[in-house]
This record gives C-alpha cells, sequence and structure tokens, in this order.
C-alpha cells in the first residue's frame, strides 16, 4: 500500500470517527479530529503555505458574504 492510499484509509476511518463523535456530542473532539483530517489533506495533496493561505483568504471571504446575504435577509424579513 502507497503512502497516498494510506493516507486515504485514514481519512475513511477519521471521516467516521468524526461522524461518531458528532453523533453522541463530543463536537470539541470532532473539531480536534478534524484537524488531524485536514491535515492529512494537506499531505495528501501536496499543498504550500501560500495554497492554504489562498484557500483560508477564500473560504473567509465566503463566509463573510453568507453571513452578509444572512443579514440582509433577516433585516427585510424573509427567510
Amino acid at each position: 500500500m502507497t503512502g497516498a492510499e494510506q493516507i486515504r484509509q485514514s481519512l475513511l476511518v477519521l471521516r467516521s470517527e468524526i461522524e461518531r463523535l458528532d453523533s453522541i456530542g463530543l463536537r470539541f473532539a470532532a473539531s480536534l479530529v478534524r484537524i488531524a483530517e485536514v491535515e492529512l489533506r494537506v499531505r495528501l495533496h501536496n499543498l504550500s503555505d501560500d495554497e492554504i493561505d489562498v484557500l483560508s483568504f477564500a473560504a473567509g471571504a465566503v463566509e463573510r458574504e453568507r453571513h452578509a446575504h444572512k443579514s440582509r435577509v433577516l433585516k427585510r424579513g424573509t427567510v
């Protein structure tokens, strides 16, 4: 089994564990396992620090836009 295959297998295990932890209300523990999941995905795809920065910026921009849209909808009084 190659390194990439081992990482993919680990990702499957982690995803299952995250779902289990969430289902029993251990959200903080699930969040910690999500960090490990992200680390493995970074290694699997050989992402550089610069690429991570760009992805983080883009994700933040999407989240800010989603929050702004939700605020606009709530101000109008419609959902």
